[in-house]
């Protein structure tokens, strides 16, 4: 399940992920063309590059409806 998934990485990495509104949808609807796998692999790229940031999960389009997504994960610097 993704969302134990997510709750493993928080622990795994002592990282805030925060979760968008299209991820939430994504996960709802079961739109996310993305494994379990694939999704750790994200995760932990991202973690490996930008050590300690803030983590958002949100995903992109892969047709016209929306009915298919990927899980998009961004680094978020929250210094100013």
């Amino acid at each position: 399940m993704i969302s134990l998934l997510i709750a493993e990485m928080k622990r795994k990495f002592g990282i805030e992920i925060s979760e968008g509104e299209n991820f939430k949808q994504a996960l709802y609807n079961n739109n996310l063309a993305d494994s379990k796998e694939e999704l750790r692999d994200k995760i932990e790229l991202t973690v490996k590059h930008h050590p300690g940031q803030v983590i958002l999960l949100s995903t992109y389009d892969l047709d016209d409806e929306g009915k298919l997504v990927c899980a998009v994960v961004v680094p978020l610097n929250w210094e100013v």
